[in-house]
């Protein structure tokens, strides 16, 4: 199916960050359409075609941020404009030139319930990566009629690995990857997790894989009981993934979790807190009940890996077989070719997102800091 847009052109916080979000956008660089990146806040980055990096900080007045917005805008006028997380959509909308625009929630409901409303009016559609925000933008963006609103698997691209259902490594080999974060990734219960294991008599390994701020205090508090890798080119990173028995995830809520469903496709088992709002809390307890456990309940966690790979594993070779079956959905062309239908649909359908053109302010003189702790109202009106 040809696009029927001339260009499409991504809005997002960070592009060549690591992280859930900046992985979709990788893939999306490998999708045969014209297609523009807009950084907002990228630290470091690598000169790509089709990149643009406004280098915003938290210094940065709110005037000088539209500035730079308008200027790398200009160019990409008249294509569809996709605002990854809405991030600076009411703030920068009236300068995109979008011919439509669309929101991208990469989130969970509660993480998007306070900024959703911002949107209403601005947007000609929305994805989501989970079936649970449908009832929020139902909600919140009343305007947006049934066709208007897609929900997406995170799409993953699996290497050319054998993957071995009857694998049980000894000592058993736990892991988990993504940011090393305090807030939402609640990195801080690993090593209560850790304690709690111990107390089972289970042996077992236990690998980070990624970083963060948050790392070298994790890496005091754990001192060597894990193994940190850091990260890894795509080779190491999925050589590492296909030796894990399983994942576990702390989280306090997610959209997705993109290393959840890698594992799961390399047979690997998930241990997902029961929060809600996300593919892995749908995923988890239909791979065995067990894996999908009380949040922040880390002895409740313990006792449900010990009691999971207490089974041997021609036991255990089902529950991997079920977890490979599951993510089937998050591959990449399945994802492609519904992104690709719902833009078209889009471009069909009447055009429904305003232009609120955002006269100057006093506000807009602030620093970009002190807006969002003095005047978060600043970011969010049109």
């Amino acid at each position: 199916m040809t696009p029927i847009f001339p260009r499409v052109i991504h809005v997002a916080p960070r592009v060549q960050a690591q992280g859930g979000i900046e992985s979709i956008l990788a893939l999306h660089r490998q999708l045969p359409q014209r297609q523009a990146f807009v950084a907002l806040f990228d630290r470091n980055p690598r000169a790509e075609a089709g990149y643009v990096n406004l280098n915003l900080n938290w210094r940065t007045p709110l005037w000088e941020m539209r500035r730079r917005f308008s200027r790398a805008m200009a160019p990409l006028a008249g294509g569809l404009v996709v605002y990854h997380n809405g991030w600076g959509m009411p703030l920068f909308h009236d300068l995109d030139g979008a011919s439509r625009r669309l929101l991208f929630l990469h989130a969970s409901p509660a993480y998007h319930a306070k900024d959703l409303p911002t949107f209403a009016g601005l947007v000609d559609g929305v994805i989501g990566v989970t079936p649970a925000l449908v009832d929020a933008w139902n909600a919140r963006l009343p305007e947006l009629t049934a066709e208007r609103g897609l929900v997406v698997r995170g799409p993953i691209v699996l290497p050319a690995l054998p993957v071995s259902t009857l694998r049980r490594n000894e000592p058993l080999v736990l892991g988990y990857a993504g940011r090393i974060e305090r807030t939402q990734k609640r990195l801080d219960r690993l090593p209560a997790l850790l304690r709690e294991l111990q107390a089972t008599g289970l042996p077992f390994r236990f690998e980070v894989l990624g970083e963060g701020g948050w790392r070298s205090e994790l890496e005091k508090r754990v001192a060597g009981q894990v193994r940190f890798h850091g990260w890894k080119t795509k080779a190491d990173y999925w050589r590492i993934l296909a030796g894990w028995d399983a994942i576990v995830f702390f989280s306090d809520f997610e959209g997705g979790a993109l290393a959840v469903f890698e594992v799961m496709a390399m047979g690997g088992l998930p241990f997902f807190p029961a929060i809600g709002g996300s593919w892995s809390d749908v995923y988890a307890p239909q791979v065995d009940p067990r894996c999908h456990y009380p949040p922040g309940d880390m002895r409740a966690l313990a006792a449900a890996i010990r009691d999971v790979f207490s089974l041997n594993a021609e036991q255990i070779a089902p529950l991997r077989r079920k977890a490979c079956a599951l993510v089937e959905g998050h591959r990449l062309d399945a994802y492609e070719t519904a992104c690709r239908m719902f833009m078209n649909t889009i471009a069909d359908a009447p055009r429904i997102s305003a232009v609120r053109r955002r006269s100057r302010r006093i506000t807009d003189l602030l620093p970009l800091g002190l807006a969002t702790r003095l005047a978060p109202w600043a970011l969010r009106r049109g």
